[in-house]
């Protein structure tokens, strides 16, 4: 046998033994905010349906957006629904929430959802669960 065929031979033996790459092909569909005005405030009624969606503590989503918006906030018991102190067009909170998703919950490799967020010494670090990529983050 020359060296070719046994190289080839090789190159089959080792593709014969890398795992079968499966895709489940489902996309991650963040909920969309249910916004009301009332008055003077700007309510997100399924604030805990996106935080649980996210997967991420309400009280960062709640800070990220009150910055982001200029708005002070305050949560509801539970905190079931999020107010924001003043009137915001229904369109801002929905490009901030955007934008949370792809700085904060997003991976950057992969594009999974499938991410924690972990500090490390005093950087904090998305972790991604799929691929195993570490992307340094903003404080909020």
């Amino acid at each position: 046998m020359s060296t070719r065929e046994e190289y080839i031979q090789m190159l089959k033996e080792a593709r014969s033994r890398i795992p079968v790459l499966v895709t489940s092909g489902e996309r991650f569909v963040p909920p969309r905010a249910v916004i009301a005005i009332e008055g003077r405030q700007t309510h997100i009624v399924n604030f805990k349906e996106i935080a649980t969606a996210l997967n991420r503590d309400p009280k960062m989503i709640a800070r990220f957006l009150s910055k982001e918006l200029g708005s002070p906030y305050f949560l509801t018991e539970g905190d079931r629904k999020l107010i924001l102190s003043r009137r915001i067009d229904p369109k801002q909170v929905e490009n901030r929430l955007d934008k949370f998703i792809k700085m904060y919950v997003i991976c950057s490799h992969c594009g999974r959802p499938d991410t924690t967020i972990v500090k490390v010494k005093k950087a904090w670090i998305l972790r991604c669960q799929a691929c195993g990529a570490e992307t340094p983050i903003p404080k909020l």
